[in-house]
């Protein structure tokens, strides 16, 4: 009768411990699931004269819209989806003709910062590492490239005269 007692006690609580092991794992792999992406610097538009002259670069107007997935992505898969998407747009735009007020280095090297940050979300998220501030620094690298539009139709200096010697 004891030895029954006995088994029949080990065997609950093996069963009561096993049983709280899987809900720790289960709460654990949902809590790396998720991306904390809230609060997020706000995107920055061009100008209205930049927005009349890109509103015909279909490349751009892609990568513009595919940056609005960055606010409502919730888990790493959403963010890893997106990162697909942005990079084949990225590559997308960067191989294509610029219209002719912004083809010019300042423009391409602030899209090539805006790359450059993309892959570092990739890398952080392959290593497992918080990617939150990667995507902020990806935003304000975004933002950065939407201003220069605005820099570019507003400034006034011919850059050809400055280097003319």
């Amino acid at each position: 009768m004891i030895k029954q007692v006995l088994l029949i006690a080990l065997i609950v609580l093996g069963n009561i411990s096993c049983g709280e092991q899987k809900t720790d794992e289960v709460t654990d792999a949902a809590a790396k699931a998720l991306v904390d992406l809230k609060k997020l610097p706000k995107k920055v538009e061009p100008s209205t004269a930049a927005v009349e002259i890109l509103k015909d670069w279909t490349e751009y107007n892609a990568l513009n819209g595919a940056i609005k997935s960055f606010y409502v992505a919730e888990t790493k898969e959403d963010l890893s989806v997106l990162l697909d998407d942005l990079i084949e747009k990225q590559k997308l735009l960067e191989a294509s003709a610029y219209p002719t007020e912004f083809d010019r280095p300042d423009i391409k090297s602030r899209q090539k910062m805006f790359k450059t940050y993309v892959l570092k979300i990739k890398s952080n998220m392959a290593y497992d590492i918080n990617p939150r501030e990667a995507v902020i620094q990806t935003i304000e690298a975004y933002n950065a490239f939407n201003n220069q539009f605005s820099i570019v139709l507003s400034s006034k200096i011919d850059t050809e005269l400055l280097f003319e010697e």
